[in-house]
């Protein structure tokens, strides 16, 4: 566990913060990275705790949210 000096502590073991095309290019590496995040965007609105990171306006998921599309698709 890392301190931090506003005593926030991080695991040393998170994910990054991550744009949505690199994380659907990791899910989908043969396709092209367009392809990739259209599928992607598709696989996470299967999904009903997960269609709302399909809809964001940010092109950037935080750690946090990575954990957790983690934790239902398993990492790539």
């Amino acid at each position: 566990m890392i301190m931090i000096k506003n005593n926030q502590s991080f695991s040393s073991n998170s994910q990054p913060s991550m744009g949505r095309m690199e994380l659907a290019q990791a899910y989908f590496p043969a396709i092209q990275p367009r392809s990739a995040w259209l599928k992607f965007r598709s696989l996470l609105e299967d999904y009903p705790e997960l269609s709302g990171f399909a809809k964001q306006k940010r092109r950037t998921y935080l750690p946090s949210e990575v954990n957790i599309i983690y934790q239902h698709l398993g990492q790539p």
